[in-house]
């Protein structure tokens, strides 16, 4: 039996089996979390061996793979293959019915806020503190300061402070999309949620955010919601 793994450009691996070309891996980079070196697969067909170990020794980085859940084979692929399931990410499109209780009505106060405002960077350094805080343990922020302010955050949004007058809770908004929530006090983040959906669904029948498994605080605003949960993309490591 001949397995073959041939790197045949910078970003591209072909992959063959007793002969038969079975498809290419290729690479890609992603300047915020580079640790690892991220895959997509072209293969017409999964090989019996692992092509993984002699990529990590070419490229020198642990791998990562972004799948849909429903991918079922790759999947399985990967998993045999040593890769760990580290982080789910859940899309949901929600509205008021989806609520597993009424919003309060007269839900804490909360401040609105925009670029033009003094404490707009203050709301971005909140944002990347606990941003970076959230992807450590999966997948290390590594963009600069810089780059985040420019790429990340929205122009505006919600805060709540606290008796110090510090941030301690804090949503970027984009028209009906929670594009981030962020929060130091998980006493006083679920009041402020429901704050913030009573604001939003005052204005649209339906929102939407993306809630990372391993994100405590937009868990905490999926688990506002009654959603279907069996689908998510996923993030699989092979260090």
């Amino acid at each position: 039996m001949t397995n073959s793994i041939e790197k045949i450009n910078d970003k591209t691996y072909q992959i063959s089996e007793n002969g038969k070309n079975l498809g290419t891996i290729t690479t890609y980079q992603n300047s915020f979390h580079n640790e690892y070196l991220y895959l997509r697969f072209n293969l017409n067909h999964f090989p019996s061996f692992s092509p993984f170990p002699e990529i990590i020794k070419s490229e020198n980085k642990p791998l990562q793979v972004m799948i849909d859940s429903t991918e079922k084979e790759l999947i399985s692929f990967l998993t045999k293959n040593s890769f760990q399931l580290k982080r789910r990410c859940y899309s949901p499109k929600v509205s008021q019915h989806l609520l597993k209780n009424a919003l309060p009505n007269h839900p804490v106060k909360i401040t609105k806020f925009t670029s033009d405002d003094s404490i707009y960077e203050k709301c971005c350094e909140f944002l990347y503190d606990y941003y970076k805080k959230v992807h450590e343990a999966v997948s290390p922020l590594t963009s600069t300061k810089e780059e985040f302010f420019e790429e990340v955050p929205t122009k505006s949004g919600y805060f709540q402070v606290d008796q110090n007058n510090n941030i301690e809770n804090l949503a970027f908004i984009e028209d009906n999309e929670i594009a981030y929530i962020c929060s130091t006090n998980k006493e006083t983040c679920l009041s402020f949620i429901q704050a913030v959906l009573k604001e939003l669904f005052s204005k649209y029948q339906e929102i939407f955010f993306e809630a990372d498994d391993t994100d405590w605080a937009a868990t905490m605003l999926l688990d506002q919601f009654v959603v279907d949960r069996t689908d998510s993309f996923n993030t699989y490591l092979l260090n």
